[in-house]
């Protein structure tokens, strides 16, 4: 958890139970930032924090006691005053500030915008009495939710397909590894493929189920919201069987197993490119294909096995979605941002976003969203398929952080693979391209960008860099150096704007 930090705010009365949290934060791998005049020298400390603030890798902790009301002036309030105008930018939920009791005390009503205060909105912990224990831990999990590398609650069908998976009378596992260890047992493969993916394509293709027209909506409101946000759970519960066959696949596959996996990537992303419908319903519907992509990509890479990473991906063709020219791989076409536009469904995709983490929104904050006025999360569909994909991926990664440094990766991997593809032919392509997801907002102000890590790879490794050896970028080192540059440059701009 490198680069997580926590800045708490207090008075010097309360140093000795400030020093006893600082060591819980500490023992949870957290980075602790107290008595600024000491954090930076020469720097302005307030800079500092509104950097860290707008990096998404920083939690500005407010601790107070009865010992702030025997105070006629501090410190503590104009740290307090430069949280309350950064809190006002961000958008609603944001969840970055939090409060800490460590006693009985009334908490400064400050004033936090939009009829919050920090007394009534902010998360609160009561680090004291009884339930100190309790309300520590919670504290700890609920700054590793606010930085981005826990995730929300995933949905209970791939929790329970997952959980079936593990059971000792499972036969998803041995199923698999049987018809991936056998050479003769190809055909079989390809059949197993073919039998999970026809009741999910029956299923996208099931228009009562899932229309693409909705003749009565003339603007997206709340109930639309509400409609759109059950849309994408029914694709996670229809997907649900089918991930921990396609994580397997993708690890253990071998150059046997390409052809069949690229086929059924391919099937479904056909499907889900539909250009006749209402548009925020057709792009909703690329959904489901992507998260396959994802469950494959970190399949893949969870065993540096890069040729089922090809195969998922740049192997994957689709039609143009222009109508003319070549075909091109789906993760060209379509990615996080395309599912809710670069602005124009953001606040569809930040209901979501709350809904995943449990949070009651009213029709007014919904409205306020939907219609531009309230604040947006940067990758809402990004922040999703991290909170649906994490139980699937619990065996393969020592812990939260690792899994969301790994999932940054394959982020960074399918845009370079998408860059690369819209560099090659003979015609242009000027469609949507990218997704451009978590990685963007999380390493904004680390010197090293993740997609400038892996181009140092191929700079120091070459040709013998092991994406290239499974024929990504068709083993070329200058194309997969050129195609991070393009990543860089775009996510570069992104984090610019942000």
């Amino acid at each position: 958890m490198p680069g997580d930090h926590v800045f708490i705010s207090y008075i010097t009365e309360d140093s000795d139970a400030i020093d006893e949290l600082q060591g819980a934060l500490e023992a949870a791998d957290f980075i602790v930032w107290r008595d600024k005049d000491k954090l930076w020298p020469g720097d302005d400390w307030q800079v500092k924090i509104r950097e860290a603030i707008r990096s998404g890798s920083f939690v500005f902790l407010a601790c107070f006691s009865s010992n702030l009301a025997k105070r006629q002036k501090s410190y503590q309030f104009e740290e307090l005053t430069l949280a309350a105008e950064e809190y006002r930018q961000r958008p609603p939920g944001a969840s970055w500030l939090m409060t800490a009791r460590l006693d009985e005390c009334e908490i400064p009503s400050i004033d936090l915008g939009m009829g919050r205060t920090l007394d009534r909105t902010i998360h609160r912990a009561d680090l004291f009495g009884k339930g100190k224990l309790a309300q520590s831990g919670r504290l700890i999990v609920a700054i590793q939710r606010a930085i981005g590398n826990t995730p929300a609650a995933p949905p209970p069908s791939v929790v329970q397909t997952t959980s079936e998976a593990r059971r000792a009378d499972s036969d998803v596992v041995d199923r698999v590894r049987q018809l991936l260890r056998a050479p003769n047992l190809v055909m079989d493969y390809d059949d197993y493929l073919a039998d999970l993916r026809r009741p999910i394509l029956a299923g996208l293709q099931d228009r009562d189920r899932f229309p693409l027209y909705l003749p009565s909506v003339s603007r997206i409101d709340p109930d639309f919201a509400r409609a759109w946000i059950r849309r994408i759970g029914q694709y996670d519960d229809l997907l649900a069987p089918m991930l921990v066959p396609m994580k397997l696949i993708a690890m253990y596959g071998s150059q046997d197993h390409e052809q069949e996996l690229t086929r059924t990537l391919q099937t479904l992303a056909n499907e889900s490119m539909q250009r006749e419908g209402l548009s925020v319903l057709t792009s909703a519907h690329e959904y489901p294909s992507l998260l396959l992509t994802y469950a494959a990509a970190l399949g893949a890479l969870a065993k540096r096995n890069y040729s089922m990473l090809r195969a998922a991906t740049a192997d994957a063709l689709v039609n143009n979605p222009s109508g003319y020219g070549r075909q091109v791989p789906f993760v060209l076409t379509s990615g996080s941002q395309s599912i809710v536009g670069i602005d124009q469904w953001l606040g569809l995709g930040t209901l979501l976003s709350y809904n995943d983490e449990g949070k009651s929104v009213s029709d007014e904050e919904m409205n306020d969203l939907l219609t531009a006025r309230g604040g947006r999360r940067y990758t809402p569909i990004s922040d999703h398929l991290f909170s649906v994909l994490a139980p699937v991926f619990s065996d393969q990664f020592s812990g939260e952080s690792e899994y969301a440094a790994a999932f940054d990766r394959v982020e960074v991997l399918l845009d370079a693979i998408s860059e690369d593809a819209r560099d090659q032919g003979d015609e242009p392509y000027y469609g949507y391209h990218g997704g451009y997801g978590r990685y963007t907002w999380r390493h904004r102000y680390e010197k090293s960008a993740p997609e400038m890590q892996l181009k140092a790879e191929v700079e120091d490794q070459g040709s013998g860099w092991t994406p290239l050896l499974g024929g990504l970028f068709s083993g070329d080192p200058a194309r997969a150096s050129k195609a991070f540059d393009e990543v860089h440059a775009i996510a570069a701009s992104v984090r610019r704007s942000r």
